[in-house]
């Protein structure tokens, strides 16, 4: 199974604490075709840890209403690829739950005889 497993969630930030590019390049004495770079990533860009550092403390300086500190963690979403076993494991409780359904739907369902009547009606009509 193939999948990104970091995302980069720059631009989800920059949206939702209201920070401009061209402002956030001045803070970090950048470029703004840089910042529109860093912006565009899908995936996690490499960056040093003085660069990192210095991205955070500047989106902390320019965002408004910021209700929590704007750290890494906060420009990363990680998902766990499956390993081999647990793709396995996953479609073996999915052929699991499959047959425990059919074997659920095939029992007759006992309807109430208000709900039988209104059927009845409704085909007759």
């Amino acid at each position: 199974m193939t999948e990104t497993l970091i995302k980069w969630r720059l631009r989800e930030v920059m949206a939702r604490y209201n920070i401009k590019a061209i402002d956030l390049a001045q803070e970090m004495g950048i470029s703004a075709n840089a910042v529109s770079n860093l912006r565009k990533g899908n995936t996690m860009p490499r960056l040093d840890g003085d660069s990192l550092n210095k991205l955070c403390n500047a989106l902390n300086k320019l965002a408004l209403d910021l209700d929590e500190e704007i750290t890494p963690v906060t420009l990363i979403d990680y998902t766990r690829d499956l390993e081999p076993d647990d793709e396995q494991k996953s479609a073996r409780s999915s052929l699991k739950a499959q047959k425990t359904n059919k074997a659920v739907s095939s029992e007759p369902i006992n309807y109430p005889n208000s709900v039988l009547s209104s059927i009845s009606e409704a085909r007759s009509a």
